[in-house]
């Protein structure tokens, strides 16, 4: 596992490095029918984010939750988390960044298990980050893999610790780039820290 800080863990939040070879900055672009989809690229998480907010909103039960904190490593070097719970599935929204030109945003879906104060949970979810560099502005696309265990402790505080199995679905790179070898598709964990406040329902 890359442990926060590492050279390793560095590199996977470079904008032109999604997970998790430190050489695909220098891959060149794909051009013909990839094209219009990597232009797409950068606006594609933030109005995912917001189209699920919107739907899990309007159809908010009478039980649901909403949390919101900040977390740190993960998809981030520092976030902030918004989190819509309702029974034992959450819908978590993260928004954060690596370094002040880089923005990543992440929709994650949780399924919990049991409902004690110590909550294991597992989920699915997509992480976009789009960033510049000198040489350009670079983008990448990643499916993640939430394994963790949440802490409820107080009357309306959550600590979590989650696992994040990364995998590069996507990437665009900056014009300049050079040559590079093929962009690496294995499973990449990242570990993340978060501290959530609840309201009162």
């Amino acid at each position: 596992m890359h442990q926060p800080g590492s050279p390793e863990s560095a590199t996977l939040y470079s904008p032109t490095m999604i997970p998790p070879s430190p050489s695909l900055r220098n891959r060149p672009i794909r051009r013909g029918a990839d094209g219009p989809r990597r232009r797409i690229l950068p606006a594609f998480l933030p109005a995912l984010s917001l189209s699920c907010l919107l739907i899990v909103v309007a159809a908010a039960p009478l039980s649901a939750q909403y949390r919101f904190g900040v977390s740190v490593f993960g998809a981030s070097m520092a976030a902030l988390v918004g989190e819509y719970r309702w029974g034992n599935r959450g819908l978590e929204v993260q928004a954060g960044t690596w370094r002040l030109r880089a923005l990543s945003v992440s929709v994650t879906a949780k399924q919990y298990l049991g409902s004690r104060s110590l909550e294991p949970f597992l989920g699915f979810g997509l992480w976009g980050i789009v960033a510049r560099e000198e040489d350009g502005t670079g983008a990448g696309l990643v499916a993640r893999l939430p394994v963790g265990v949440g802490w409820d402790f107080g009357s309306r505080h959550n600590a979590a610790f989650t696992i994040h199995l990364n995998r590069a679905l996507a990437v665009k790179r900056p014009a300049g780039a050079e040559q590079a070898p093929p962009l690496r598709t294995s499973l990449v964990p990242l570990p993340e820290f978060s501290y959530r406040w609840r309201d009162s329902n």
